[in-house]
């Protein structure tokens, strides 16, 4: 599945925050946007507090179905150019 086929509503699971917990972080899509940022609701799991806010496609790793069967999330050539040039303007 790409990025652009995330539809509001589904599971997913994360990159974790290293400083926080070393375990992903899971939440729900709150927008059936394209582009580069997702807006998604952080569940209360791991040691993460429950947050609304929007991450990059590239943190998203996996769409989580009821059957506990994650789906690989692919992000496309062009648009891991443009994390990559946001990311390397924000951290150097």
């Amino acid at each position: 599945m790409t990025h652009n086929d995330l539809k509001k509503g589904r599971r997913v699971q994360m990159t974790p925050i290293q400083g926080i917990s070393d375990a992903y972080r899971t939440g729900t899509l709150m927008d059936s946007m394209k582009g580069i940022t997702r807006m998604v609701r952080i569940d209360e799991a791991n040691g993460y507090y429950p947050d609304i806010g929007s991450v990059y496609v590239s943190d998203i790793l996996y769409v989580l179905y009821d059957n506990d069967m994650p789906e690989v999330v692919e992000v496309s050539e062009a648009h891991q150019k443009k994390i990559d040039t946001l990311q390397k303007l924000h951290w150097g």
